[in-house]
């Protein structure tokens, strides 16, 4: 019975057959023949024809020139993975399958129509290196290829060279890098300072850690500063004096901390606050909870870790430090004061997106990866894309031991101990991966004790990454490596290893995902290589702790305290093992909930996002004066004013008139007399018009009124959208203890959104109208304008 993956692998498999036939043809040009393929196939695009018709003469034109400039010729394998990815699929392809070859095939393809493919990575160190070794091939056949990361993190580009960047046929770049570009791209504040085209053809090199493990991970663009708390300190020296339990409680799955009764009577009594729960204590209240989250749900060297006096955080997923990355809302801070440093200042959030509405603009995406068909279900509900499993090019002969489960931690520690000395003694090369940076560090503790040279390859020394990995499967080589070591460089054997049965890969714990597991494993075996996986797994690991069964954790209370790190007991029962398993399932069940749950809470970001970007867009590319959208906005502003105002007094008018229209308005305009006032809305509108006419006659030149114009709305959109932006981060923390209320916090958040977009609008009509008649414009010596903004 054929399956459905076997189908879609049939009928690939056909292309591929018109591909190979192509094959001796390709092979019998000259170079001068081989590079004119490009222009010919462009030809074809140009004369009607469609990507799909010239697929087999493209991809056996760079097949073709992969194997003359880089010495490599595409397995048959390599072209079935390069056709599901330009159908807009996920390749899953085993670890040393060659995914950066194959990439070449359907990036060429899709470049071939001039609008733009990006290679995007999870690292600046893959996107250089790739570009590098193949931008060789795209530009010998007369294609442009570009970088969007530089070696030095700290490099900033000019517009000019991003122009160029996302002017070229063929991009490779970060998802990082691409989601600050898109978000900067809409804070410019002229045409000409904007850089991307449309989102196009983008292939994702590590498909489901951007898609998935960073799915909720939005990037913010932060800047203008908050005013300083000064109650971090205290706060954190408040909570160092409660006791969990009976200050506060924590839920089952240790993601919310709350006060309970007897703390919040602590809390009134360390800060003398009687009615601690008033409205003039919010700010207090806000700071303790943020404190007793920074204490018990934030851990150093498993969440964070202090570098260079600096909190920087881990991601969870493989450890490494999320560069340029910190916590909204104070989170930050409060960690800082936990950790007893220098507290950083607070910044507002004025641009904000996640990877999930990011990618899902591109017209159409794919990636690669190792591990990908076990989300599959969740790849097609939220992106679209198929999983498609690509056979090995040699068959795998690695052997995925079963898990050895032990009580607790020491006898877990002991017996992977054991077995990484006994690699070692044969010379065979292990790689240890753990779940910490702690942990990873234990390792290493226990390895120098025991007279064994190894690497640690942590978030603590990331920049010998490619180093570490390189020497990973030499002789005798012992790498400890948090999860990280998963991806990236392949782990090549070096010479006698393969005899000695490889690379050993030890696991110290069950990840949070079976993909984790998975990427690890695959490091060993790979294009028919040697090797062997073995997990080591304790009933005190966390991922047991968090989802395990009750029955798992009355047996481990019962038998915690015996055990022997000399003769480590094994629990080999089966029932310990469909438990290990079913945690693990229940944690990536959670994890798709949460990735469900932050793509539902985004969408009105969306939504909103999207109506302002375009608004934006479209001013930017007005050639026209403004004065019709602005009289409307300063006609929809003053009869706000007048609806909140019904019993309008000569002060509260004048007060307006000073505040938003004129700074030097009289005493005696007698639009202050009462009489007047059912003629206030057509007074204040015609001091609008006079003022514009105004500003016409001080600028002269119809260019010079438009920019003027463009300028006073887009700074008011900018405004007001950056307020916004950072009101529904807050926002967002906040409706999350609704719950607790028996409230929706979706629907509760989505009802204040709306609400508080309805405010945004209103408050960017007020401040166009400011705009416009409260700013002065100067004329120098040398004939410049300046412009000055209230």
């Amino acid at each position: 019975m054929l399956t459905l993956d076997n189908m879609r692998l049939r009928k690939t498999q056909k292309i591929l057959r018109q591909v190979n036939r192509l094959t001796n043809v390709m092979s019998k040009m000259s170079d001068v023949e081989l590079k004119q393929q490009t222009n010919l196939l462009k030809q074809q695009l140009n004369s009607g024809k469609k990507l799909d018709d010239i697929l087999p003469q493209a991809f056996a034109t760079i097949r073709e020139a992969d194997k003359r400039v880089l010495g490599k010729f595409p397995y048959d394998v390599q072209v079935l993975g390069g056709i599901v990815l330009h159908q807009g699929n996920i390749a899953e392809m085993k670890t040393g399958e060659g995914k950066t070859l194959t990439a070449t095939l359907p990036i060429y393809l899709n470049a071939l129509t001039g609008e733009g493919v990006m290679l995007i990575t999870t690292n600046s160190y893959l996107a250089i290196r790739d570009a590098h070794e193949l931008g060789k091939v795209y530009e010998w056949l007369g294609l442009s290829v570009a970088v969007g990361v530089n070696e030095n993190p700290n490099y900033n580009y000019t517009v000019t060279e991003k122009q160029e960047i996302y002017r070229a046929d063929i991009l490779y770049t970060t998802n990082d890098a691409i989601g600050f570009d898109y978000l900067q791209e809409n804070l410019v504040a002229s045409q000409d300072k904007q850089f991307l085209r449309t989102f196009n053809y983008a292939i994702l090199d590590e498909v489901d850690a951007i898609l998935l493990d960073s799915a909720q991970t939005p990037l913010i663009i932060s800047g203008s500063p908050r005013v300083q708390s000064n109650l971090f300190n205290i706060a954190d020296q408040f909570v160092l004096t409660l006791s969990e339990s009976t200050d506060y409680a924590l839920d089952d799955e240790k993601k919310h901390v709350w006060l309970t009764d007897q703390g919040i009577e602590q809390a009134k009594r360390f800060f003398e606050k009687p009615n601690l729960f008033s409205t003039d204590n919010y700010l207090l209240i806000r700071h303790i909870e943020l404190a007793l989250q920074a204490k018990e749900l934030f851990k150093s060297n498993h969440d964070y870790v202090i570098d260079k006096d600096e909190i920087k955080l881990l991601d969870v997923k493989n450890g490494r430090i999320m560069a340029g990355t910190k916590l909204q809302s104070g989170l930050h801070q409060a960690i800082e004061a936990k950790e007893h440093l220098n507290i950083t200042q607070q910044t507002r959030a004025m641009a904000s997106i996640t990877y999930q509405n990011l990618f899902r603009m591109f017209k159409k995406l794919a990636g690669m990866t190792g591990t990908g068909k076990t989300n599959e279900e969740e790849f097609i509900e939220t992106y679209n894309m198929t999983v498609i499993v690509i056979p090995t090019h040699r068959p795998m002969i690695r052997k995925d031991l079963p898990d050895k489960i032990y009580v607790n931690l020491p006898e877990k520690l002991y017996a992977s101990m054991s077995l990484v000395k006994t690699c070692y003694q044969k010379q065979q090369p292990v790689l240890l991966a753990t779940g910490s940076v702690e942990i990873s560090e234990i390792y290493s503790q226990m390895l120098l004790r025991e007279g064994i040279p190894h690497n640690v390859l942590n978030a603590r020394n990331i920049a010998k990454e490619a180093a570490i990995i390189a020497e990973a499967g030499q002789l005798g080589a012992v790498t400890v490596a948090t999860a990280m070591a998963g991806r990236g460089t392949d782990i090549k054997l070096g010479e006698g290893v393969s005899e000695l049965g490889g690379l050993a890969v030890i696991g110290t714990e069950r990840m949070t995902s079976k993909r984790i597991d998975l990427q690890l494993a695959g490091r060993a075996g790979r294009q028919g290589d040697p090797g062997f996986s073995q997990f080591f797994v304790s009933l005190e690991d966390d991922i047991i702790i968090k989802r395990g069964s009750e029955r798992i954790h009355r047996y481990y209370k019962k038998f915690a305290e015996q055990f022997n790190v000399e003769n480590p007991h094994e629990l080999t029962q089966h029932r310990f093992k469909t438990s290990v398993n079913k945690a693990q399932f229940s944690e990536e069940s959670q994890g798709r909930v949460a990735r469900l749950n932050a793509l539902e809470f985004d969408e009105s970001m969306r939504i909103q996002r999207t109506l302002v970007y375009e608004e934006r867009n479209k001013l930017l590319r007005m050639n026209r004066t403004l004065e019709k959208e602005i009289l409307s906005a300063a006609h929809r502003e003053i009869d706000n004013f007048l609806r909140q105002n019904k019993q309008l007094t000569s002060n509260s008018l004048k007060r307006y008139i000073l505040d938003n229209i004129n700074y030097n308005f009289k005493q005696s305009d007698s639009i202050l007399d009462p009489d007047n006032f059912h003629d206030v809305a057509s007074q204040l509108l015609k001091m609008v018009e006079e003022e514009l006419q105004r500003k016409r006659e001080v600028l002269a030149s119809t260019t010079q009124t438009i920019n003027f114009q463009r300028v006073c709305v887009l700074k008011a959109i900018d405004v007001g959208w950056i307020e916004q932006v950072d009101n529904l981060q807050q926002l967002r923390l906040v409706v999350t203890d609704r719950r607790y209320s028996q409230k929706n916090p979706l629907y509760e958040y989505q009802k204040e959104t709306i609400i508080s977009y309805q405010k945004m609008c209103k408050q960017v009509d007020k401040l166009v109208l400011k705009n416009i008649m409260l700013s002065t414009i100067k004329r120098e010596k040398n004939g410049e304008l300046t412009v000055s903004f209230p």
